[in-house]
């Protein structure tokens, strides 16, 4: 089941980080023989307008949320895209799937006689409400998790300190010169209090941390869309108040490279979301037959680009909890020490780049005393 009416899901074309495990589960799963991503070599970091300051082999592989989402579904119930025009056919061995667009989880009824979770829904379009029972429920609901709220599920959510500007440009619109300063590479830049992420081509995407204190009357501005509506967390493509970001880039552009000054300016439509952390108390619920994976459970900070890394995670994890390699509880215990692994180095990277040093000591204090715990079977 999936809330959103859409046949297929609406990308903000972020980028991801693919990952050892994504990687182990396409080979495994995927039938489309599609390429997920494009292979990266290296990692540099501009400090303002000094083009340069690092350049370092970093073998890695880019790509965005809907190419990945695309050749999921393909493999999954057959579903036709640009990405993948023609999908794998199903094998004799495939079970049964449907795709379910539009409904929207309600409640949660669980059996212990039969081992059965019942989900209560309502269809977002017609209004009609229904229910479908199952012996395992998966929830991977993302960091706003439906299915967590209803459970009631005690989660520690905190506010970063700041946002996350984001964008794409496509490649024909940039000089060959910017296009190859950012080819084959993961470029950060440094500014004073902020900085960039720039990922790889066909679409160059960046991401621009900028400190905003939270319930001040800049950042109610900028969460404050062209038809005057206030956003949460995001505020999607075509809505940001264009006011608002030309004052943003005008404000930062003669500290930017050339490079960046021609990406962030070119940028058509950019979009703005806060940065936080998000980690549920607990992962698996009913006697294990409803689990809470990816950023359902642990929603990180989104410097390492790990969230589809955890999610491919816990997909492996629990292949190997149903053929009986390992159990559930010591499933959740995998589960849990990657994610607050991930949430402090994610926290570690970012004010990094934001220059909070003294902030960075104590996250690392923090990382370094949970592997001491984790060590003595704490």
């Amino acid at each position: 089941m999936e809330q959103d009416p859409s046949k297929d899901r609406h990308s903000h074309e972020s980028g991801v980080s693919i990952g050892p495990r994504v990687v182990a589960l396409l080979k495994r799963y995927d039938a489309t023989g599609r390429p997920a991503a494009i292979p990266a070599r290296f990692l540099s970091a501009a400090w303002r307008t000094r083009l340069r300051v690092v350049n370092t082999v970093w073998n890695h592989n880019m790509s965005n949320w809907g190419c990945l989402y695309l050749i999921l579904r393909a493999n999954f119930d057959g579903l036709k895209s640009e990405a993948v025009p023609e999908p794998p056919a199903p094998k004799p061995t495939d079970g049964n799937v449907e795709y379910m667009p539009g409904k929207r989880a309600t409640g949660l009824h669980y059996e212990r006689e039969k081992g059965i979770v019942r989900v209560h829904y309502l269809d977002v379009v017609t209004g009609e409400e229904g229910s479908v029972s199952a012996e395992m429920v998966i929830a991977a609901d993302g960091v706003h998790s439906t299915v967590r709220r209803i459970l009631k599920v005690p989660t520690r959510e905190e506010y970063a300190g700041y946002i996350a500007w984001r964008g794409t440009v496509p490649e024909r619109l940039l000089s060959q010169a910017t296009v190859e300063y950012f080819t084959d590479r993961l470029n950060f830049t440094l500014l004073k209090g902020t900085y960039f992420i720039k990922t790889r081509k066909r679409l160059i995407n960046w991401v621009w941390y900028y400190v905003v204190p939270t319930g001040s009357p800049e950042m109610t501005t900028i969460f404050t869309d062209i038809n005057g509506k206030h956003h949460k967390n995001t505020v999607p493509q075509g809505l940001v108040n264009p006011t608002v970001w030309a004052k943003q880039v005008e404000r930062y552009l003669p500290q930017m490279t050339s490079p960046l000054a021609e990406v962030v300016s070119l940028t058509p439509q950019p979009f703005v979301t806060k940065v936080g952390d998000i980690e549920a108390t607990a992962c698996s619920f009913y006697d294990g037959r409803l689990v809470l994976v990816g950023d359902a459970f642990a929603g990180f900070r989104s410097h390492l680009g790990k969230a589809s890394e955890q999610a491919a995670r816990h997909c492996l994890q629990m292949g190997r909890v149903w053929s009986g390699e390992i159990t559930q509880e010591q499933r959740d215990r995998e589960a849990v020490l990657y994610a607050k692994r991930l949430l402090l180095l994610n926290r570690m990277i970012g004010l990094t780049g934001l220059g909070f040093i003294w902030a960075v000591c104590k996250t690392g204090l923090g990382y370094i005393w949970l592997m001491v715990k984790y060590k003595l079977g704490g």
